[in-house]
């Protein structure tokens, strides 16, 4: 018996398929015998005829409508399909089709073979031709789930790793489905708090409804992971349920929110790492709604992690052009392909174009402006990794780009008359302890003291800090170490930080932008800032893991110090005065800045120090210039 099997699961497809169709002809044939013609013809008379005379008269009652049957199963591909998974919803339909095709079709040839009915004699063929269809549906049936069990045995032990899926509805049956024949996966059970089905099964797997249950599962799989499958949950519940999984220690991973399903960015069944709305307390950030019909668009930085959502949100906005502008051309193809995807799918008629090039190079930008005659032109180009422009051989570059690349897109722009310039800037340029931060205050002073030269050019700056799985983002750096077994390495056991996702940053910049009427520093509301220890422990608990204390089991979290120019914690106000918005995510700093005479000074002293490469000087002009600065010493600055 065995060997058989093994011969069976071994023949070629088209083996198979012959096969299934003969097994097919017995299960029709029978089925018509016993309901059909022929066995009621013998017991219903008493004419001495044989049941092999009987189907000769009425061969063709029975071969019609197995060729219409047939056909049927042919045009539908329910031969193509895998007996092993014939208990899909969409092969049981098309066996149901089939089966009355069948019936009805045997019971109307039945009928035209005589001329004259009664009613009563209509009605029983009718009851008849529906019994029968459903009597070959269930045999059918019948036969591809003994041919199932047999031929294709579960394991009784599963070695995937288990599953717990946390939600019971229409979306947790519908995820079992479709991760439940993966041989890496082991359905331990459904959890959901409604206790209607608490105690109940769905395929004869168990539904828990208690917290202990979890504790107990975990205790049983101590790689037990749980998959959040109720998308109609509302931001704050996921948090809720997320925060009370965190406690068991168990790897979690969701299906996407409602929202994103019907607005089909997402698939029902598509797992994704928890995002970190789901993990932190956050406010929530409503979407731009803005309109950029007969507008040309241009972002320098376009490729970067910023300048490349606000390409995609801007987009959205029905430009009727965006310039792409970018130094690095893998960035830029990137980016490109991307948008261009984007703009299909959402039959938009904007022009995308991809430049490469240097803000650095003012003939180039203004070419740019002037030939594609651009009206609003978001700045996100910027050196912004702390550590990378601390480094005493990159001190010159960095200004370069962060100041004198933010004051010749500015001038380009003024001497274009481009409508408006968001310049977009950083929370480390709040009293900072660093080369980077300080040439991002200065280049928010560029733009602040060119607004007061009377040109028709719109300046605006927007301040705001972390941005998540931006690069350099602690986030994605966390993942990948908890990945690799750990460490996780954060500088001191102090530091917190402000968490804004890329999306919520880049709407707010867009909003901040229309807000602006002339030389603002907005800041973006980042609510409360997060201890960076904190977040690590969240994630590697809600990653399954532990913590190891002392060189135990578990992820070891190491402090490795501050790095040169890094802060305990980051600010976003100098003066600490603020104005509110019509926005209540966006406020106006009110802060003091170098006239256009005096930043023009600033800047030629700094030109001649980089020319020279003296860093000391470079330092002092720094010092003298931008509020609050502090600086870090690099000794080899000096050398």
């Amino acid at each position: 018996m065995i060997n058989m099997l093994s011969i069976i699961r071994r023949l070629p497809r088209r083996n198979k398929v012959v096969l299934i169709m003969f097994v097919d002809f017995l299960l029709a044939f029978a089925c018509w015998i016993v309901f059909g013609p022929p066995l009621t013809a013998i017991y219903a008379t008493n004419i001495n005829i044989s049941l092999i005379q009987i189907i000769f008269i009425n061969y063709l009652n029975f071969l019609l409508p197995l060729i219409l049957t047939c056909g049927y199963f042919f045009f539908s591909d329910l031969y193509r399909s895998s007996t092993r998974f014939s208990d899909s919803r969409d092969l049981t339909l098309r066996l149901i089709i089939g089966s009355f095709v069948f019936g009805i079709s045997w019971g109307f040839i039945y009928l035209i073979q005589f001329e004259v009915v009664r009613n009563q004699f209509i009605y029983n063929v009718l009851f008849r031709s529906f019994f029968l269809a459903f009597v070959f549906y269930a045999s059918i049936q019948f036969i591809r789930d003994l041919a199932r069990i047999i031929i294709y045995p579960n394991n009784s032990i599963k070695k995937g790793k288990p599953i717990l899926i946390y939600g019971a509805g229409a979306a947790g049956n519908e995820l079992y489905h479709a991760i439940k024949n993966n041989p890496d996966v082991n359905i331990v059970g459904f959890y959901d708090y409604s206790k209607a089905l608490n105690g109940s099964e769905i395929n004869n797997i168990k539904i828990y409804g208690k917290k202990k249950h979890i504790k107990e599962l975990k205790q049983k799989f101590k790689n037990l992971e749980v998959y959040l499958a109720i998308p109609s949950l509302s931001l704050d519940q996921r948090r809720e349920i997320i925060s009370d999984l965190e406690n068991f220690k168990v790897a979690v991973r969701s299906i996407p929110a409602l929202h994103e399903v019907i607005a089909n960015r997402k698939k029902m069944i598509e797992m994704q790492d928890l995002s970190i709305d789901e993990i932190l307390p956050r406010s929530e950030v409503k979407s731009s709604h803005i309109f950029l019909t007969g507008l040309n668009v241009m972002i320098t930085g376009a490729g970067g992690s910023i300048g490349s959502e606000l390409a995609r949100q801007l987009l959205l906005g029905n430009p009727s052009k965006i310039i792409l502008f970018e130094i690095s051309e893998i960035n830029l193809y990137t980016i490109q392909s991307e948008i261009e995807k984007i703009k299909i799918s959402n039959e938009l008629n904007t022009e995308v174009i991809g430049v490469l090039g240097d803000v650095k190079n003012k003939q180039r930008i203004k070419n740019i402006l002037i030939n594609h005659k651009i009206d609003y032109l978001y700045h996100a180009a910027a050196y912004k990794h702390v550590p990378i422009v601390e480094y005493y051989e990159n001190i010159t570059e960095g200004i370069n780009n962060n100041i004198f690349g933010t004051k010749i897109v500015c001038d380009a722009a003024s001497e274009c008359n481009v409508k408006r310039v968001v310049v977009i800037s950083s929370d480390k340029a709040v009293r900072p302890t660093n080369i980077m931060g300080a040439s991002k205050r200065l280049a928010e002073m560029v733009a602040q003291s060119k607004n007061t030269n009377g040109s028709g050019t719109t300046f605006c700056m927007v301040r705001f800090g972390n941005v998540i799985n931006s690069s350099g983002s602690v986030i994605p750096l966390f993942r990948n170490q908890i990945a690799s077994g750990g460490p996780l390495t954060i500088t001191h056991k102090e530091v917190t930080r402000f968490f804004m996702t890329i999306s919520e940053a880049s709407s707010l910049v867009i909003q901040a932008g229309e807000l602006s009427e002339g030389g603002e520093v907005f800041i973006l509301d980042m609510g409360k800032q997060i201890k960076i220890l904190d977040l690590a422990r969240k994630l590697i608990y809600l990653s399954g893991m532990s913590i190891s204390d002392n060189g135990g089991d578990g992820i070891e979290i190491r402090e490795v110090g501050l790095r040169p120019g890094e802060k305990l914690y980051e600010e976003l106000l100098i003066s600490g005065d603020v104005l509110k918005t019509e926005n209540k995510k966006i406020f106006k700093s009110i802060e003091n800045f170098l006239s256009e005479s005096e930043l023009n000074l600033a800047l030629d002293d700094l030109r001649k120090s980089i020319k020279e490469n003296n860093i000391p000087d470079i330092r002092n002009i720094l010092k003298a210039n931008v509020e609050g600065y502090e600086e870090y010493i690099d000794k080899k600055a000096d050398i």
